[in-house]
């Protein structure tokens, strides 16, 4: 696959094959994300965050200890995951620590698009599918590269109401350009042996679960963007669910 390759020398000592594929007794999970991944809104993200219920729901059904590091930032795009951005280099570095300290399986869980869709303000605004799509390949591509063992779980970008409005203007132009990037996730997916596809109900689950989101004041109105507390345990259990086929059918 093309896209930009990440040198070794930017992350903290690579992980050894021997370690990456013992995943008898650890799980590492990484997650790549924005504002919904890193847990905005919520009382306490660092308990409350998806990534955080996701690694209690895969310990519970497994039985295996498993490390998480939450690299969601709120407000990026595509673009700063980019390799040799600074969010990139500290999701390497911090996969690779774990992989070192623990050995273990690595999963990286991406959920990137809602930032790229909106009309104003955020970084590359409004992304085009064609740049998506070439944005993703090169993270995916970059990943594998420093962890040719890794599987990577590409979850879809959930609904968000059509007056979204905050520092960034994203209206219902820039919900259908989010949705429009669906079909780009599934052709990535199918590219790749290592990538898997997310629940693309999620959408519609949330669309139709207004009670999962945290009402917001904005620009053009109260607004539906970021979950709430239940809302971001049901993310969790939605991602988990995809993220323990993955780790079963390896098993």
């Amino acid at each position: 696959m093309g896209g930009t390759k990440l040198f070794a020398s930017t992350a903290t000592s690579m992980p050894t094959d021997e370690n990456a594929c013992d995943s008898t007794k650890y799980i590492n999970l990484v997650f790549i994300g924005n504002s919904i991944t890193a847990g905005a809104t919520l009382s306490n993200a660092a308990t409350m965050a998806p990534p955080i219920w996701v690694r209690a729901l895969v310990e519970k059904d497994t039985g295996i200890t498993t490390h998480v590091f939450n690299g969601g930032h709120s407000g990026i795009t595509t673009f700063g995951f980019l390799p040799g951005r600074n969010d990139f280099t500290k999701v390497v570095n911090a996969a690779s620590r774990l992989v070192n300290s623990h050995g273990g399986q690595i999963y990286f869980s991406i959920m990137l698009g809602t930032n790229d869709s909106a009309c104003t303000t955020t970084e590359g605004a409004p992304v085009s599918c064609n740049t998506y799509e070439e944005n993703m390949k090169t993270i995916i591509d970059s990943l594998i590269e420093t962890f040719p063992t890794c599987k990577i779980l590409l979850n879809y970008p959930i609904w968000y109401s059509p007056n979204t409005h905050n520092s960034a203007m994203y209206l219902q132009e820039g919900l259908d350009r989010l949705h429009s990037y669906y079909p780009i996730i599934d052709g990535i997916v199918a590219e790749y042996d290592q990538v898997y596809a997310g629940n693309r109900d999620v959408w519609e689950y949330f669309k139709d679960n207004k009670d999962l989101f945290t009402k917001e004041n904005g620009k053009s109105g109260p607004f539906f963007l970021h979950p709430n507390a239940d809302g971001a345990h049901r993310l969790a259990e939605i991602w988990a669910k995809s993220l323990l086929e993955i780790i079963k059918a390896k098993n």
